[in-house]
């Protein structure tokens, strides 16, 4: 019996042994971990402060990240925009490119025809016409026949002188060999047609000049050339710088737009002048009409004057005689007793005089 107690005992403390060593080992793991889940934990606190550090320090890039891409939006948005506007205008200037075109090629195709040149310039020239403010039927006139000692002819405006007189402008015009010139990219062939062009020019000057319109009419010794392009003269002269001496010895003058401008408006500044001239003739004979009505009112107060002089001087004296012979009379009966039922006083005299005598035609004062 006592053994098997000494060995309950003892396996009862190999027992106890066992457990607390296996409890001390479990411990020392359970430490071991909780270390390691201490360390881990730290680690990732200080993780955690990093990366709130990081996110802070992040803010103002995200923002400004945040900022480009609404801008990189806005600004694709407003390139979509324009892109679609300039494809519009790009349209738009086609359509007019194209309209442009084909008005061209039909003004070059009209430009073929030399009555049509005549209507253009003649066209171009009622523009200036009215630009400087001359008016149809006042100042010019236009398609007057006249006949000249030896050809017959039609200038196409008649512009009116302030003084009397005209200057006659014929607005047909050269234009083939220009055109040909300005169609070409061969030097030879531009200066050969430039060439030719100068030859037209010329020989239109020739033709204006057979008409001798001026030796019917009471216009200065020469005729107008209009020319409605300033590069048609430019042209004809680059190939012959004669030919503004050319044409004034036929008694032409050569016109573009510029100097023609400035011939009518010079003849503009002289229906002002002449303007201004007969309003101040006008205003001296209404001042001398004036002047003369008033020197008839003049001589109507003089006689009313007199008039008024001699009716008070009148009156003065009918007013003295009353009280001299009728009035001193009627003092006397009322001093004898004669009663009246009226106080009998004489009016009194005028006393206030006229003016003084007014000079000869003239108002008085």
């Amino acid at each position: 019996m006592l053994t098997f107690a000494i060995i309950a005992v003892l396996a009862a403390a190999v027992g106890y042994l066992v457990s607390w060593l296996v409890s001390s080992r479990r411990t020392a793991e359970l430490s071991g971990q909780i270390a390691v889940l201490a360390a881990e934990n730290s680690r990732l606190n200080s993780a955690a402060a990093q990366h709130g550090d990081l996110l802070g320090l992040l803010a103002p890039v995200r923002e400004s990240l945040d900022g480009l891409q609404r801008s990189t939006t806005a600004a694709s948005e407003r390139r979509t925009e324009a892109e679609t506007a300039l494809r519009e205008q790009i349209g738009a200037m086609r359509d007019q490119y194209a309209s442009l075109s084909s008005a061209t090629s039909q003004i070059v195709a009209s430009m073929t025809k030399g009555q049509t040149r005549g209507q253009w310039g003649e066209m171009q020239l009622e523009r200036l016409l009215d630009h400087a403010g001359l008016v149809e039927g006042a100042h010019y006139r236009r398609q007057d026949t006249r006949a000249g000692e030896s050809s017959a002819g039609r200038p196409d405006i008649a512009v009116l002188l302030p003084g009397g007189g005209e200057v006659l402008v014929d607005a047909k015009f050269p234009f083939d060999a220009y055109w040909a010139a300005a169609g070409t990219d061969d030097d030879l062939i531009r200066e050969q047609s430039l060439v030719k062009h100068a030859r037209d020019v010329m020989a239109r000057v020739n033709e204006l000049a057979g008409k001798r319109y001026s030796d019917s009419t009471v216009s200065p010794d020469f005729v107008v050339m209009f020319l409605p392009f300033e590069s048609l003269l430019s042209s004809a002269l680059d190939s012959d710088g004669l030919l503004l001496e050319k044409s004034f010895e036929k008694r032409v003058v050569i016109a573009t737009p510029t100097t023609m401008l400035a011939l009518l408006r010079t003849i503009g500044f002289g229906y002002e002048r002449k303007l201004m001239h007969d309003n101040a003739e006008e205003i001296r004979l209404a001042g001398a009409e004036m002047l003369k009505r008033l020197g008839v009112l003049v001589e109507h107060l003089a006689d009313m004057r007199a008039g008024l002089q001699s009716a008070v001087n009148g009156y003065n004296k009918f007013v003295g005689s009353f009280d001299r012979n009728a009035m001193s009379q009627a003092r006397k009966l009322n001093e004898m007793g004669v009663a009246s039922t009226r106080s009998l006083e004489a009016p009194p005299e005028i006393e206030a005089s006229l003016r003084g005598e007014a000079p000869q035609g003239m108002l008085p004062e």
